[in-house]
């Protein structure tokens, strides 16, 4: 056979023409990239039974799958779709490492309870005995808004007092914490008296705070202290020699 082999290095005499289905050859722009036109015109799609609309739970459902270990399984309800969950009747192995199952006894085990000082925990102390040590605050504590407290009361009452022809006192009574108390006479005798108020820091000596005022029979009377001592007390006597009277005094006081 004869050897026709052509050498030949011309580009344009070398071209392979590629045509398409509609036998038309592939078109290129002036640097050989392939032209792919843009859809513009109607596609028609053909299907049988496509429904697109908005899926309701009388009509559709999707199925929910388990796997088993092995195939996947459809997640069972019962007739109110409620989930059937199947109780665990096998043996259940658990591998753990120095797992201790028993009663905790307090000789033995602890548990430790920690509180937030604003930067760390730390743990709670107590004292040998068990008991939580609370340090008393020294530092000055700035509460801001309203503080609402509820005052406490308490009363002493010195009943059926008979007045003499001088002055005798009642018991100190001591108001040095009270933020209010009062002393209230009723003369439920058939004559007056005279009653005023002394302070005093010892129980000893004495100030009479507010002078002697004539309570008649029948009448009432209250007395505060001006001036802060420690104690307080009042004096009583009949306001005529010889005519004693019947006094009930009541001292009522609250304290914050």
């Amino acid at each position: 056979m004869p050897n026709n082999v052509v050498f030949n290095y011309d580009p344009a005499t070398l071209r392979t023409r590629i045509f398409g289905s509609q036998d038309v050859p592939i078109r290129t722009d002036a640097d050989g990239n392939l032209q792919i036109r843009g859809i513009s015109d109607t596609i028609t799609i053909t299907a049988t039974d496509l429904d697109i609309r908005d899926l309701t739970n009388a009509t559709d459902s999707i199925a929910i799958y388990g796997f088993d270990g092995t195939t996947n399984r459809p997640i069972r309800t019962d007739a109110a779709g409620n989930l059937q969950i199947r109780g665990i009747s096998d043996i259940v192995t658990v591998a753990a490492t120095d797992l201790d199952i028993r009663a905790l006894s307090q000789a033995t085990d602890s548990i430790a309870i920690y509180g937030f000082d604003g930067t760390t925990n730390q743990a709670i102390r107590t004292d040998a005995a068990g008991r939580l040590e609370i340090r008393s605050i020294s530092d000055s504590v700035t509460v801001s808004g309203n503080v609402n407290t509820t005052p406490t009361f308490s009363e002493t009452n010195f009943l059926n007092v008979i007045t003499g022809d001088t002055f005798t006192g009642l018991s100190y009574v001591d108001t040095s914490t009270q933020t209010m108390y009062t002393f209230y006479v009723y003369n439920k005798g058939p004559n007056s008296a005279d009653v005023r108020l002394d302070v005093s820091p010892d129980q000893i000596t004495f100030f009479t705070d507010v002078a002697a005022r004539t309570i008649a029979s029948g009448a009432t009377d209250t007395f505060v202290a001006k001036t802060f001592l420690r104690y307080t007390r009042l004096a009583y006597k009949s306001t005529t020699a010889g005519q004693p009277t019947t006094l009930d005094v009541f001292f009522q006081k609250q304290a914050s």
